[in-house]
């Protein structure tokens, strides 16, 4: 949650993102298409030069409608009261059954630069109060005809009043309006007689401040179905509670099948690692868990798993903590992936086996706005049994995670996690084809040879200039879904070209074709119109791209004739020298004299 008293004026102060524009853009167009239908047009004409503009910021409205106060789409867009009379709240919604009441007002900011301003906090601020007084006759006849429904609620002890100012703009707001906030939020809640030690989701009162970062991260969560385990059982369990909340103990070998059955792989979605099938730690932990299962505690390592909110069930006893009850939200195993898919694994051969089971394990609670860093250095340093490649830990670089976030507002799926059972399809993008396209977009003598040789180079410093060239803060989600696009299809025809070609009688081409594929990818994707600069997504032109690559083969054939007739290929397209010289004739049908 993004409420305000886990905002400082340090996350207000960052520079805005190089993408930012184009990010915030991204999440209009994606929230306006998805809630548009239902939400009214009064004051909002499709003929209106503003359209788009206001329609997206009621969108925006819609959404935080739906992610916090547990709507469907429907309810939620028509909870947006926004219009001339609105009296500075967009939207409203009263959730009885979840007994949640959701304040919004909402602003598209086309730049994602912005920030709030004290007079967007004032004139909410007032609406709110006026809210709580019933002075429902200042509002949009939306928010009147909900009425009864926050009579209701502002009568009762158990609602939850969330109000929410929500952008896409800069996250936070400067120290002076966040100050301010921040007592507000703290008079409201003294006011209804808060204990102290009241966990934040239950506060009575929650001033909350969404960013684009926040939106990106809530749909992102929404895309890849982020998971509950729900009545967690912890044996001789323990409890700490400094720099974070954590609780360890012991689980059945059943409750982690069950924990399997319903989630699979959606369990790890923060592990530097997927499942990594036949390995020899794997097939040891199964052979424990059917052949020893009274000794696996002693055996195995154990699991983490990071949390984003814990609830403990009110019954359990801090003084006698043999067993206790536990409700874990948005959970990801961070170590022991392993592990629980070898339990899984022996379940679905044989459940009876997992009685005797028992598991260590550790859940670390960290709150939602605390710091990715945070999440990578806990992630790294508990993952040391199976190999770690340096592309794993980039799973978990902050620009890959932007990435992920970025993807998830066109629908896709950006795959992090090193796995034997990777996802496929379209809207599915891997940090591997995400590598290819993007290094050969550079169209760099050296990157395609580094490519071509030691893809694993560019992951070994994730600070260095190798990986920086091809990930960094300019590459926004939009391009490198269009770049993995042109490059899936490039790689498409050689392979095409590459089946109807025989290798005994056109021996030339199926060399070329072979060792050649990136810089054939670099020098066509060089070719298509506003690939580099396009902030929208785009189509691809098959028919231009078919007839420039017959035209690239046959150069390609050319040189290799006149200059190159009895090298090696394989060597020659992984050689930065080599490799700047076919793109130079390819250019202007001439070798540099260096060569």
């Amino acid at each position: 949650m993004a409420l305000v008293h886990n905002l400082t004026p340090e996350d207000n102060a960052a520079a805005a993102r190089a993408t930012a524009g184009v990010v915030a853009q991204r999440i209009g167009n994606s929230l306006k298409e998805r809630f548009e239908e239902n939400i009214h047009k009064r004051n909002c004409r499709e003929t209106d030069s503003d359209y788009s503009v206001k329609m997206s910021s009621r969108a925006i409205a819609a959404f935080v409608i739906h992610y916090l106060g547990k709507a469907d789409d429907v309810q939620s867009a028509q909870g947006v009261c926004d219009s001339a009379e609105d009296g500075g709240i967009d939207g409203i919604f009263v959730n009885h059954a979840e007994k949640i009441v959701v304040v919004v007002q909402s602003k598209f900011n086309q730049s994602g630069n912005a920030t709030w301003n004290t007079a967007d906090f004032l004139r909410f601020k007032n609406a709110c109060e006026h809210l709580q007084e019933c002075d429902f006759g200042r509002f949009d006849q939306i928010l009147q005809a909900s009425g009864a429904d926050i009579a209701k609620a502002l009568d009762s002890i158990d609602y939850r009043f969330k109000f929410v100012m929500a952008h896409t703009g800069k996250r936070g707001a400067a120290a002076e309006i966040l100050i301010d906030m921040q007592q507000w939020q703290r008079e409201l809640n003294a006011a209804a007689i808060v204990g102290h030690d009241t966990p934040e989701n239950d506060l009575p009162f929650q001033v909350h401040l969404v960013s684009a970062e926040d939106l990106t991260e809530w749909m992102r969560v929404q895309h890849s179905n982020s998971v509950d385990i729900a009545d967690v059982e912890l044996e001789e369990y323990g409890k700490i509670t400094a720099p974070y909340t954590a609780y360890y103990g012991t689980v059945g070998g059943d409750q982690i099948y069950e924990w399997w059955q319903q989630h699979s792989s959606d369990l790890f979605t923060k592990n530097i690692r997927n499942l990594l099938g036949k390995t020899d730690v794997n097939e040891s932990i199964r052979d424990t868990a059917q052949n020893n299962p009274d000794k696996f505690w002693f055996f195995n390592n154990g699991v983490t798993v990071l949390v984003r909110d814990v609830q403990p069930y009110r019954r359990n006893n801090d003084r006698d903590r043999t067993r206790g009850r536990f409700n874990f939200s948005d959970v990801s195993i961070i170590n022991g992936a392993q592990t629980v898919s070898s339990i899984g694994y022996v379940g679905e051969s044989d459940p009876t086996q997992l009685s005797d089971i028992k598991v260590q394990i550790r859940f670390i609670h960290i709150p939602h706005g605390e710091s990715e860093d945070t999440i990578d250095l806990i992630t790294r340093a508990n993952n040391h049994q199976n190999r770690v490649l340096g592309r794993d830990f980039a799973s978990q670089h902050v620009e890959q995670l932007r990435l992920r976030d970025e993807l998830a507002v066109e629908q896709y799926t950006y795959q992090l996690l090193r796995s034997s059972q990777a996802p496929t399809g379209d809207k599915f993008i891997d940090i591997d084809e995400a590598l290819d396209g993007l290094a050969c977009l550079t169209m760099n003598a050296t990157t395609l040879a580094t490519l071509k040789s030691a893809r694993g180079k560019f992951f070994e410093n994730l600070e260095g200039n190798q990986y920086r060239s091809v990930f960094n803060p300019t590459i926004s989600g939009v391009k490198l879904i269009n770049v993995v696009k042109h490059h899936r299809y490039i790689e498409r025809l050689i392979k095409i070209k590459l089946s109807e070609t025989d290798q005994q009688t056109a021996k030339k081409r199926y060399g070329i074709l072979t060792h050649a594929n990136r810089v054939i990818a670099a020098i066509l994707m060089e070719q298509v119109n506003n690939l580099r600069r396009a902030t929208t997504l785009i189509e691809l032109d098959t028919g231009s791209i078919d007839e420039n690559f017959e035209t690239l083969l046959s150069q390609l054939e050319t040189l290799i004739d006149t200059h190159y007739p009895s090298a090696y290929l394989a060597r020659l397209f992984s050689n930065a020298t080599k490799i700047t010289a076919t793109i130079e004739y390819i250019k202007n049908g001439t070798i540099p004299t260096t060569e």
